[in-house]
């Protein structure tokens, strides 16, 4: 017969610190766009004035990207313009996101 050893848990758990007041966060006005694209080399782009994510997870293309325009309002038309200058092909419709 093998004897169990007793382990006391914690009964309170430690507090987390506090989350920020929602007022301190930034707010993004600008919209979040959306799509595929083609990447000659597998890579995510970097465009100037753009915040870009991207994900090796697309159905037409390499990659599905999210872009946020940083400062002025820009459009599909303008996120287009700088992938195609970067070297990159967007697929399909872009989506806006608000």
């Amino acid at each position: 017969m093998t004897a169990t050893q007793y382990r006391p848990t914690l009964t309170h758990l430690p507090t987390p610190e506090p989350a920020a007041p929602l007022g301190n966060l930034p707010l993004h006005s600008q919209p979040l766009y959306s799509l595929e694209i083609i990447s000659p080399s597998g890579r995510a782009p970097h465009l100037t004035g753009w915040t870009v994510q991207t994900w090796p997870v697309a159905s037409l293309g390499d990659l599905t990207l999210q872009a946020r325009p940083h400062g002025e309002a820009a459009t599909p038309d303008d996120l287009r313009a700088a992938l195609t200058r970067a070297g990159f092909t967007p697929l399909g419709p872009i989506r806006t996101h608000c």
